[in-house]
């Protein structure tokens, strides 16, 4: 199934078609009976239609998804049992005109659900069968009445079907494919968009993404946001001892760490080699510490050379992204320094 806009999937379209034949088989209920024009098969047809519209909306839940699937399928078998009825079971019925016109109009209805269920190419192969249909079975009529003057008689039937269906299923197919195209370019603007604020490494977001998100910080939210800087510590010394392959992994290990600790509300960075950044909503430095430690320990299990040094700093009213960023670097600096021995970091 194709994916639709944004705005189509917030208006929720099949739903929306899905009213349209409602409204219209109940109309054409209460004008058959209100005319005193109600032929049995022409009540019972359009009373298929209303019930499987109100089990498609309003039905068992567990129904709902299956008979949405169906819904194009089933309007096509119904609006031709009722073409074929009319012009053949009940030709001279005062109600078969106007039953004509209405299946006429209404079938564009079907054609606009096939392009929204389906891709371009599927909707417009089901979309041609189904007007192929109407135009074959009404041949016979068409040859019986050539000479008539009526507007479903002669060769103006099938005439009129393949020149103003055959165009609205062209203009569905444009519509359709200009969608789908917007549809993945929105779809690869994002995926860029992600790449370009994404670690590779560590799969966390990065500088970039942390620059972007304290500058909305500091427009958007009051104050009280806690942003902690992350030096990690014995980064060289796995290195050297077992290996990069493992110094990625230990990366990697403090990136999960920090991931699953700051959720929900908060964000976990990797900004460059062995640095990382967190922004954890209303939350005092104690936390930020207490994260450090708890992903740290685990960390430890795997290699015990591992440490990290932090610095927190609660974003003050009317600061500066870049100053409420270099205070928590001059804080983790000082720890850094306080920490005895001091342990030398490598920048990757």
């Amino acid at each position: 199934m194709c994916a639709p806009c944004a705005h189509l999937q917030q208006a929720d379209p099949q739903h929306f078609i899905l009213r349209v034949p409602l409204l219209a088989a109940v109309t054409a209920m209460i004008l058959l009976i209100g005319l005193r024009v109600a032929a049995p098969v022409y009540l019972a047809l359009v009373a298929a239609f209303v019930v499987f519209d109100l089990l498609a909306l309003f039905g068992p839940a567990r129904w709902r998804p299956a008979l949405l699937a169906r819904a194009p399928g089933v309007y096509a078998l119904l609006l031709l049992t009722v073409w074929v009825c009319a012009l053949y079971a009940l030709p001279t019925h005062p109600a078969t005109r106007m039953t004509l016109l209405t299946v006429v109009l209404h079938t564009t209805t079907l054609y606009v659900f096939f392009f929204v269920q389906r891709p371009p190419g599927v909707a417009t192969r089901r979309a041609c069968l189904t007007l192929g249909a109407f135009v074959v079975t009404a041949l016979p009529h068409s040859w019986k009445s050539l000479g008539w003057q009526g507007a479903f008689d002669g060769v103006t039937l099938p005439i009129t079907l393949l020149c103003s269906h055959g165009v609205l299923i062209l203009v569905l197919r444009s519509f359709s494919q200009a969608r789908d195209q917007l549809a993945q370019e929105q779809a690869r603007a994002r995926a860029l968009h992600e790449l370009a604020h994404r670690d590779p490494l560590t799969e966390l977001y990065n500088r970039r993404a942390l620059e972007r998100d304290l500058a909305l910080a500091v427009q958007n939210e009051p104050s009280g946001q806690l942003l902690a800087l992350i030096d990690i510590d014995g980064l060289k010394q796995v290195n050297d001892t077992l290996g990069h392959a493992a110094g990625d992994d230990l990366l990697r290990r403090f990136a999960v760490g920090f991931a699953q600790t700051v959720k929900p509300g908060g964000r976990a960075y990797r900004l460059s080699g062995d640095e990382f950044a967190l922004l954890l909503e209303g939350a005092g430095p104690d936390l930020a510490a207490q994260v450090v430690r708890d992903v740290t320990r685990e960390v430890r299990e795997v290699y015990p050379l591992a440490g990290a040094s932090v610095g927190a700093a609660c974003r003050r009213s009317g600061e500066t992204p870049g100053a409420w960023l270099s205070r928590a670097d001059q804080a983790m600096y000082g720890h850094k320094k306080r920490l005895s021995p001091p342990t030398a970091s490598s920048r990757r």
